[in-house]
C-alpha cells in the first residue's frame, strides 16, 4: 500500500502515512526530517510510528482476567513471552476521506482471541504549517464495557544529528522500573528532566507528567538550537522512551543512530 502524502498549506510541512498499520511513516518541516521513515511498502521496523492500540505497551503472558475469566492474546514478542503493542501496528486501515493537508483513517477490532470486544478507532492526520497535527476518537461497537488504551510509536530526529548530540526534555515525576521481560515492577523518581543522550540505553516509561494549559510538552533539542517538540493532552499521561540500536531509516537500517522512540501512551499498562 502506497503512503499517503500531506502537505501543509505553506508547503513547509510534508508527512506520509501509512494505511497500513494507520502510523506516520515519515515527517518533515522546512525540509528537516524529524520523523524516521522506512521504504515504501515494506512493513515498519521496530515499530516505527506504530498506532498502539487497544493496549500500548506489553502483556505478561498475554494472559488477563475478564469478570473472573481468563482471557489469552496472541503471544507476538515471543522471546519475552509477551502480548505487545496492540492489535493493529499490522492490519491495513480504511481511508475514509484525503484531502491535500488532510487524511482520515479508520479501523475495527473484533472477535480477537483473548480480546472479546468489538471497538472502533478513528485517526485524523493534519497537516499544519509547523507541524502533524493527530487527533484519535475511540467507539464502542459493542453491548458491554471494553478496556482500551492507545499509543504511538514515532522515532524523532532533528535532521542527521546524531543522537548522542541530542538532549531530552521530559516534564516526568516517575520512572518505571522494569524487570528482564520490560514489565514494570515498581517505580522510582525521574531525575534530571534534561537528559543528554550521549551513550544512554534507554528503554524507560516515565510517568507523573506535568500538565501545562491541558497539554504535556516533550523536546528534542539539538546543539545548534533548533527543538523538535512533541506534545500530547493530558489523556496521555505516560510516555515510553526507547533508544534502538538499529533505526529506521527511508532506505537502509543503520547502527549509527539520530532518532529516539518517543511513545505517548494513555496507560502504562493494558
Amino acid at each position: 500500500m502506497n503512503p499517503i502524502e500531506l502537505v501543509s498549506r505553506n508547503g513547509a510541512t510534508r508527512a506520509w502515512i501509512d494505511p497500513h498499520g494507520g502510523g506516520i511513516q515519515g515527517l518533515e518541516v522546512d525540509g528537516c526530517p524529524i520523523v524516521d521513515g522506512y521504504p515504501a511498502g515494506q512493513p515498519a521496523p521496530h515499530a516505527a510510528g506504530a498506532v498502539l492500540f487497544p493496549w500500548p505497551n506489553r502483556v505478561r503472558d498475554g494472559r488477563w482476567r475478564l469478570d473472573g475469566e481468563e482471557q489469552q492474546l496472541t503471544i507476538d514478542e515471543p522471546e519475552r513471552n509477551n502480548a505487545n503493542h496492540g492489535l493493529v501496528r499490522s492490519r491495513p486501515f480504511d481511508v475514509n476521506h484525503v484531502s491535500p493537508h488532510l487524511a482520515r483513517l479508520r479501523i475495527s477490532v473484533s472477535g480477537d482471541p483473548g480480546y472479546p470486544f468489538e471497538v472502533d478507532l478513528t485517526i485524523i492526520y493534519r497537516a499544519l504549517n509547523d507541524g502533524l497535527h493527530v487527533r484519535t476518537a475511540v467507539e464502542n461497537l459493542g453491548t458491554r464495557r471494553a478496556p482500551v488504551a492507545l499509543g504511538f510509536h514515532p522515532y524523532l530526529r532533528i535532521g542527521d544529528v546524531p543522537m548522542h548530540d541530542l538532549v531530552l526534555e521530559v516534564p516526568a515525576g516517575q520512572v518505571l522500573d522494569l524487570d528482564e521481560r520490560l514489565l514494570p515492577n515498581g517505580s522510582r523518581p525521574a531525575e534530571p528532566r534534561h537528559l543528554s543522550l550521549s551513550g544512554a540505553v534507554l528503554n524507560h516509561c516515565y510517568g507523573g507528567l506535568d500538565v501545562v494549559d491541558g497539554q504535556i510538552h516533550h523536546r528534542l533539542r539539538a546543539p545548534d538550537g533548533r527543538c523538535v517538540e512533541l506534545r500530547a493532552d493530558e489523556t496521555y499521561r505516560w510516555l515510553q522512551v526507547y533508544t534502538c540500536p538499529d533505526v529506521p531509516r527511508a532506505g537502509e537500517l543503520t547502527s549509527s543512530s539520530s532518532s529516539v522512540a518517543l511513545e505517548p501512551l494513555t496507560s502504562s499498562r493494558p
